[in-house]
């Protein structure tokens, strides 16, 4: 994947100047407290056979910002989702505190246990507890309440792999990684809050940090 870690993100805001707590009196920002960063969206996605293997992507989007990342996987395991959830922890400047995914067993064994109840044993869950995050499941067979994240699983296809026929699982990754630098500094999103002002997801990850850098 693209050299967007913490670190990177970080020597991004400060190569842009943002780095830097402003002295003026804060905006208040009571408004917006629901839609502070650290909310993601997390889901998996399937992605077209490459040399006869399965192909799936790991995306988290966080609520706030819409900054977005994910991760290609050749199996949609508990394994891979903390290891992506680790990659996730790394990538986002600021400080994760709750994740939406639906009821799949890579994330969840509510609907393992007799009593269908999440037994909090599950590696996924474990991670999250560990890290002081709380991890909410959406309702079943009720996509839409997790419908972000699935708008923008739509989004990356529509512009990659539904686009272009690719030799390769490496043009994939890289046409992949493309994407994901155009959609969090380049491409206009509607879904920002208008009162903000801001038009990238970068754009909102500034915002927010000038606004409350002890998020980040």
């Amino acid at each position: 994947m693209p050299n967007a870690n913490r670190s990177n993100v970080y020597r991004t805001l400060v190569c842009f100047g943002i780095n830097r707590v402003p002295q003026e009196k804060k905006q208040q920002a009571s408004t917006f407290k629901e839609y502070e960063p650290g909310y993601l969206h997390i889901d998996v996605t399937y992605l077209p056979k490459l040399a006869g293997k399965k192909q799936y992507l790991f995306v988290a989007i966080d609520r706030a910002t819409r900054v977005l990342y994910f991760e290609i996987y050749e199996n949609k395991t508990a394994i891979n989702a903390v290891e992506f959830l680790n990659n996730c922890k790394d990538f986002y400047p600021f400080t994760i505190t709750h994740i939406l995914t639906d009821n799949g067993l890579e994330f969840t064994d509510k609907f393992v246990t007799k009593d269908k109840q999440v037994s909090g044993k599950h590696k996924f869950d474990k991670l999250c507890s560990r890290s002081e995050i709380e991890h909410r499941l959406t309702q079943p067979v009720t996509p839409k309440t997790n419908g972000m994240v699935e708008r923008v699983n739509g989004t990356i296809k529509n512009a990659t792999v539904k686009a272009i026929t690719y030799q390769n699982i490496d043009e994939m990754k890289q046409d992949l990684n493309k994407f994901l630098i155009f959609y969090n500094f380049n491409r206009g999103h509607g879904g920002l809050r208008k009162e903000i002002k801001v038009r990238t997801p970068y754009e909102a990850l500034e915002y927010w940090y000038n606004l409350k850098p002890d998020l980040f």
